[in-house]
C-alpha cells in the first residue's frame, strides 16, 4: 500500500537510503534517526521509496536519489510503499533438528453391526430395554479424550537425514512405498516405516538403508543426486549448498560465505549496506563510508542537507557561530581555530 509523506524543511530529514538502480535493488529506507522529522512522520525502516518530489525512482541510481533529496529546499515529498513484516522468514532456511518418533501403530478396530430389524419399525418397538437405556437422568454417551503425540518438526529443505533400523517384532507397520504390511526388520524415516529393500534413491535407485538421504518434493535422494539436481549454488564459492541457505541480493549463499567485507562476520538476519558492490554490516559501513558532521559528530545521512566549509562537512543546522549560535548558512562568516564566527563576533571570543 502506497502512502504520501511530506517533510517540512529545511533538513536534515533524518533517514538513510539503501539500494538503487546501480545496486539492482529498489530504493529502501534503511535507517531512521530517532526523534527526527522522518521518525515524526511515521516513516518506517524497510519502506520502499517509489517517488521523490513526484519523480519515479525506478531508474534512479543511489547517488541520483541522494542528490534529488538534497536539492529539496523547503519541503520534501515522498511516495512510499509501506513495508509489512513478513509472516515467515523467506530470506533464509534454518536447519531444524530431526528426530524419529517411535509410536506403536494405532489398534485396528473391527465393527460388526448388530442384528437389526427393518428400519421402518421404531426402536422403542424393537428394543425391549429402550425405556431403561433412555431413562431421565441416565448418561448414554461416553466421551474419551485421546491425546495425539506431537511429531518432530519438519526438517528444513536440504537437510541431510538418516533412516533408523528396527528389528523384526510383533509390530507390523505399513510400508511407505508399497503400502503393504512389513513382516520383519524395517526402517523408520520421515515419520513412516519402510521395507529396507524399497527405501532407495528416487533417481539412481541406490539403497538408502544405511546411507544419508535428503527429502525433496516428497521423494528421497542420495546426497550425490540431490547435490547434482536440486542443491543451489553459492554465489561466493560457487559450490553446492547442502543444508542451510542464505537468500540475499537475488542469489543464494552459504551462511558462512555471506559476510561483511570488512569484519568478515556472517550477517545472519542483520541489516547490511552495499558499497562498491560489497556488503558491509551497519557498524563497519558507518565507520568506513559515512561522513560525520564536524559540528555534532553524527553521520550526515542520505536526505540530510549539508554544507562543506572550513575543510569539513556540516549539517546545515550545525553550521553556526561558535559564540552566539546564529545559523551561518548562506551568510558571510569568519573562522578562528577551525570554528566559524559571524561578522559580529569575528573578534577573538573563542577560547
Amino acid at each position: 500500500m502506497e502512502s504520501f509523506v511530506t517533510l517540512n524543511g529545511p533538513g536534515p530529514w533524518g533517514f538513510r537510503l539503501q539500494g538503487g538502480k546501480d545496486f539492482n535493488m529498489p530504493l529502501t529506507i534503511s535507517r531512521i534517526t530517532p526523534g527526527s522529522k522522518a521518525a515524526q512522520s511515521q516513516m518506517n525502516q524497510g519502506d520502499l521509496v517509489v517517488a521523490i518530489d513526484g519523480v519515479n525512482t525506478d531508474s534512479m541510481t543511489h547517488l541520483e536519489a541522494q542528490n534529488k533529496i538534497k536539492s529539496a529546499s523547503h519541503n520534501l515529498s515522498l511516495t512510499l510503499q509501506n513495508h509489512l513484516p513478513p509472516i515467515t522468514k523467506t530470506l533464509k532456511y534454518f536447519l531444524v533438528s530431526f528426530g524419529i518418533l517411535k509410536t506403536a501403530p494405532a489398534p485396528v478396530h473391527s465393527y460388526t453391526p448388530a442384528n437389526t430389524e427393518p428400519a421402518s419399525r421404531p426402536p422403542w418397538v424393537t428394543d425391549d430395554s429402550f425405556s431403561q437405556k433412555f431413562a431421565p437422568g441416565k448418561t448414554t454417551t461416553t466421551v474419551t479424550k485421546h491425546i495425539l503425540p506431537r511429531g518432530p518438526p519438519a526438517p528444513a529443505r536440504g537437510t541431510v537425514q538418516r533412516a533408523e533400523r528396527f528389528p523384526a517384532s510383533s509390530r507390523t507397520p505399513l510400508c511407505g512405498h508399497c503400502n503393504s504390511i512389513i513382516r520383519g526388520p524395517f526402517l523408520v524415516a520421515m515419520g513412516r516405516s519402510w521395507h529396507p529393500e524399497e527405501f532407495n534413491c528416487a533417481y539412481c535407485k541406490t539403497s538408502l538403508a544405511d546411507m544419508c538421504f535428503v527429502e525433496e518434493q516428497n521423494s528421497v535422494y542420495c546426497e550425490r543426486c540431490y547435490e547434482q539436481f536440486f542443491a543451489p549454488t553459492c554465489a561466493r564459492c560457487h559450490t553446492k549448498i547442502m543444508g542451510e541457505v542464505m537468500h540475499a541480493l537475488r542469489q543464494t549463499w552459504h551462511t558462512s560465505c555471506f559476510v561483511c567485507a570488512a569484519c568478515k562476520m556472517p550477517f545472519g538476519n542483520s541489516l547490511f549496506h552495499m558499497e562498491d558492490g560489497e556488503p558491509y554490516c551497519e557498524k563497519d559501513y558507518i565507520a568506513l563510508f559515512s561522513t560525520k558532521c564536524h559540528g555534532c559528530d553524527f553521520p550526515v545521512e542520505a536526505g540530510d542537507k549539508f554544507i562543506e566549509a572550513l575543510g569539513h562537512t556540516w549539517h546545515d543546522t550545525c553550521f553556526i557561530c561558535a559564540v552566539c549560535h546564529v545559523n551561518l548558512e548562506g551568510q558571510p562568516f569568519y573562522s578562528k581555530k577551525d570554528k566559524p564566527l559571524c561578522k559580529k563576533h569575528q573578534v577573538p571570543h573563542v577560547q
